[in-house]
């Protein structure tokens, strides 16, 4: 199984505002996102740009370090018992919650004025029964399955407050699971583990994360500004732990035009960015840059199973066996790629390939497909950027040819940010799209097919996901091979993707700030031990 990629970036901030500075002026970041932010409530946080201000803003009982090694946060230790599932947690008492002068005027007679700002044990308490609240519809609740009760809970079946996460005192916690999992240290250092102080969420009224009079951190950084284009969060002088930020300032800028994200990154007017290959090609890259790579990207025709006509399997089924993969790849001028799961997650030795291209078993899947819906013939319309319009159009006569007049095949060629609005949405049939992996890890990529993930782009209901997840995590490594592939086969076997063609993410920066800590993924960037040269 493929370790998490972690790797240490540099960066530059603003063009020629620092050039002479000195070693008493601010250290200030200044990133670009494509995307603006949503809530910042580390429990239902799901747009990139709001997870990296949580993930900079908050920190768990445990965090990880830039090689991707789950240390410390607000527990300074913890013990596992012998049959590996309970773990005890033993906090930091000098760990303090973030109370801006904005929250303590707008929140003023709602929270009490001798306001406890310590994280203890109950803020951990409430934050996991929150996450496990059905109400919630935390949508990564899956990582938290094999806690004890928690799949009960989450189908409704028992209460949050039987969540297997115990109070000892103040500042001891102990989460019991039902089964041991090797990688359950790692789902602490998320955003949905977030502590969350109940007196705070309640005075909010329902608007907990949504301003920042609404918002209490416990992290490095804290949410300081923000509007609908840009987001501010500054060093907390009152954070305490080990991960103490060396910046003052890091802005993150939305940035939605393609053309201007490639000119501030070529003259300097930003830090650096995550950008997929359809940027990075646009870009001249300069000795003054540094990039790195992951391939985390797979390009393929999804299929939007809420549709009435693609939930039936069988019709999905022929689509996807008259299409030749290798075909569609060489007209987009791409390298071949025939599995659904991202090489930056995949067990490249546990590989389940979907439907092979078979003309003949297209037509079967089609004929048994038009019975089950009770129909003679049926529409079907392909989503595209304009630039692939080409490469669908070809691969729709090749469609047509192989499943003759009962099927009527459209294209609609859009722009890309109107084709991932859509998709996002659910509002498309079949599309050629860009999809990757949350992160490098396998657990978040099968999770993202789960009922309330935000990255369930196919409308897959999850039907025994979460079940095979709780396996996946047990922890015992003879096993996880079979899981893997069960798992992947259900996927692969609902033909829910017709993947051709593999594309990469780069996070491309200027090389006078270091130490930037980024995971896969563009919601993984951590600034607390940034420095900036220039």
């Amino acid at each position: 199984m493929k370790r998490i990629l972690a790797v240490i970036l540099t960066a530059l901030c603003f063009a020629g505002m620092f050039s002479s500075c000195s070693s008493d002026d601010p250290v200030v970041l200044f990133f670009a996102m494509e995307e603006p932010a949503g809530s910042f409530d580390p429990q239902i946080v799901s747009d990139d740009t709001a997870s990296v201000v949580v993930r900079n803003c908050f920190e768990g009982l445990l965090r990880k370090d830039e090689n991707g090694s789950v240390i410390n946060g607000v527990a300074k230790d913890y013990k596992l018992s012998s049959d590996l599932l309970t773990y005890t947690f033993y906090l930091r008492e000098d760990a303090q919650w973030h109370l801006t002068s904005n929250a303590k005027e707008r929140l003023e007679g709602k929270i009490p004025e001798n306001f406890d700002l310590s994280v203890t044990a109950y803020d951990f308490q409430f934050a996991l029964r929150r996450a496990a609240d059905p109400a919630t519809n935390a949508p990564f609740s899956y990582m938290l399955y094999n806690i004890e009760n928690a799949p009960e809970i989450l189908a409704g079946e028992k209460a949050p407050e039987e969540l297997g996460v115990r109070v000892i005192d103040r500042f001891t916690l102990e989460i019991k699971l039902s089964v041991p999992q090797s990688n359950f240290p790692e789902i602490l250092t998320e955003p949905i583990a977030m502590p969350c102080n109940e007196t705070f969420f309640k005075a909010c009224s329902g608007r907990y994360g949504t301003l920042i009079a609404f918002s209490l951190s416990n992290g490095p950084f804290y949410l300081s500004r923000f509007d609908d284009t840009s987001y501010r969060i500054n060093k907390a002088a009152d954070y305490v732990g080990e991960s103490v930020a060396v910046p003052d300032y890091v802005w993150l800028y939305v940035v939605r035009n393609r053309q201007s994200l490639v000119e501030i990154l070529e003259t300097d007017d930003y830090s650096g960015a995550v950008i997929e290959e359809d940027i990075y090609s646009l870009l001249k890259v300069s000795k003054k840059m540094t990039v790195t790579e992951t391939r985390g990207f797979v390009k393929g025709f999804i299929m939007n199973i809420s549709d009435s006509v693609l939930s039936e399997e069988y019709i999905r089924k022929a689509v996807s066996a008259a299409t030749d993969g290798e075909a569609v790849a060489k007209n987009l001028g791409k390298p071949y790629y025939n599995s659904l799961i991202p090489e930056s997650a995949a067990d490249s030795s546990i590989v389940s390939h979907p439907e092979a291209y078979s003309e003949e078993k297209a037509a079967i899947y089609l004929k048994n497909g038009l019975e089950k819906l009770e129909m003679k013939s049926i529409d079907i319309s392909v989503l595209c950027e304009k630039s692939d319009e080409d490469a669908v159009r070809r691969v729709m006569q090749q469609w047509q040819r192989i499943l003759g007049i009962s099927v009527n095949f459209t294209v609609k060629a859009v722009e890309k940010a109107e084709l991932e609005r859509s998709v996002s949405a659910g509002n498309f049939q079949i599309a050629l799209y860009n999809y990757s992996a949350p992160s490098d890890s396998i657990y978040e990529f099968f999770g993202s097919f789960t009922k309330n993930s935000p990255y369930n782009f196919t409308g897959f209901t999850g039907q025994g996901m979460e079940e095979l997840l709780g396996k996946l995590y047990s922890g015992d490594e003879s096993n996880f091979r079979s899981v893997y592939s069960s798992v992947e086969s259900k996927l692969s076997s609902a033909s829910l993707v017709i993947p051709v063609s593999t594309e990469s993410s780069y996070f491309v920066c200027t090389k006078d700030v270091k130490d930037v800590i980024w995971f896969s993924g563009k919601d993984k960037l951590y600034f607390h031990k940034a420095t900036n040269e220039s």
